[in-house]
């Protein structure tokens, strides 16, 4: 059975930029898979200027963002994007949390 889409909405965007191959902007990230609820935090995207389309997310777990000695992960485009459709994860704007898309 089919998925319906919405048009315009937070995972269509999402999903659009994979297609494309955009990188996230910063922010918070929620996921809407399980385990739901799971917020992310991109802190910083890195553009090799050497390599058209190839970039770097540095992200962290939301309860962890404002700890100095928190160790966050640095993630290539394969790993964003595998990430993103594993959690399912959106800019929280369309779910009434803070953050925009």
């Amino acid at each position: 059975m089919k998925k319906a889409k919405l048009r315009d909405s937070n995972e269509e965007k999402i999903a659009q930029g994979k297609d494309r191959k955009q990188p996230p902007e910063t922010g918070v990230y929620v996921s809407t898979k399980e385990p739901l609820g799971m917020r992310f935090v991109v802190e910083d995207v890195i553009f090799a200027e050497d390599e058209e389309g190839f970039f770097l997310v540095q992200m962290i777990d939301e309860a962890s963002a404002g700890d100095m000695t928190a160790m966050g992960d640095e993630l290539d485009p394969d790993e964003w994007f595998t990430l993103v459709d594993q959690y399912g994860l959106v800019k929280p704007d369309g779910l009434r949390c803070s953050g925009k898309i």
